[in-house]
């Protein structure tokens, strides 16, 4: 198990804690997605708005394992943990794919977008969507593993004081020290 189930109560108590093991495929990640939402859903079900951010960033994310941590070879599991409270939802992934460059997520400015259709980029703005959707994230490489771990708040949290606390990560023992 992760170290999700250690989410200090000022978070909230947990209100569903799941962790799965996949394999880094399209198909699968694909898949994936769809169920971990179905469960989502069923727990927020008044709350879309932080289920429908955490859907964008849960499939950047593992878009983003699948195609460059993995280089697109299928060839790699991912550890998926998912924690939600009454505020916030909280995501880790866990890989053994090449590290980020630099050791950290890239920057996530959007570069001026063409006025044509035809000439946008096909990709480039799965960073944005991540920082912009999330409250807090971060990446660390320990060994040959990534972590990555991300915190969307709920519909909820994004009027309550929680979601301006900006509490790091780390202080809120997401990851081991």
């Amino acid at each position: 198990m992760s170290n999700l189930a250690t989410q200090p109560r000022s978070l909230g108590a947990p209100r569903l804690h799941f962790e799965e093991v996949i394999n880094a495929d399209p198909i699968t990640v694909r898949e994936t997605i769809l169920q971990i939402m179905e469960r989502l859903q069923h727990e927020f079900p008044s709350q879309s708005e932080g289920v429908i951010s955490t859907e964008i960033v849960l499939a950047e994310v593992l878009n983003n394992i699948s195609e460059h941590s993995y280089q697109a070879s299928n060839l790699g599991d991912v550890t998926i943990s998912v924690l939600c409270t009454d505020d916030m939802i909280s995501i880790e992934t866990r890989d053994f794919g090449v590290p980020m460059p630099g050791l950290s997520p890239p920057d996530s400015e959007l570069e001026e977008i063409p006025m044509d259709v035809e000439d946008l980029p096909e990709g480039g703005f799965g960073w944005f969507f991540i920082r912009s959707l999330s409250s807090h994230l971060e990446y660390r490489r320990t060994g040959t593993q990534n972590i990555f771990c991300v915190q969307i708040p709920t519909a909820s949290a994004e009027q309550s004081d929680l979601a301006r606390a900006n509490l790091p990560i780390a202080d809120a023992h997401f990851l081991p020290h």
